[in-house]
């Protein structure tokens, strides 16, 4: 039992950084137009203005980013676990899925990227599953 909580548990923590490296080589990739975000990040209204003015490419790279994660937290809690795997796989990437959503929640977004975004996270974390050969 210990085993299968520190799977998901690790799973969850390496799809969180993944997700995170991900991010930040999408902003290296696609950074952000100079001046959109606004100095004063305290200004809740001029912060949802200048969010709203996000390019959709940068939308993009932050949900591929979220698949990646899932990817990674599905394939090492996979390879960790030594029974249920895909139910614990699904179960780390739920936990992903819990941390786009509290991110969609507070952080304004178009209804495109509500759909795609969670959309990915349990078939990713379920195709770590596939990817790590273990089946049960």
């Amino acid at each position: 039992m210990i085993r299968m909580i520190l799977a998901v548990l690790a799973g969850v923590i390496a799809g969180g950084v993944a997700t995170g490296l991900l991010e930040a080589l999408g902003h290296v990739a696609l950074p952000l137009p100079d001046g959109l975000i606004p100095d004063d990040l305290n200004d809740r209204e001029a912060l949802n203005a200048a969010l709203a003015q996000v390019p959709d490419a940068n939308r993009v790279a932050v949900i591929a980013a979220w698949a990646g994660g899932a990817l990674v937290a599905g394939w090492l809690t996979t390879t960790l676990a030594r029974r249920h795997h895909l139910a614990l796989a699904l179960v780390a990437g739920g936990g992903l899925l819990f941390a786009g959503l509290s991110n969609l929640i507070f952080i304004p977004s178009p209804l495109w990227m509500w759909a795609f975004g969670l959309a990915v996270f349990l078939p990713m974390a379920w195709l770590g599953y596939r990817l790590a050969g273990k089946r049960g």
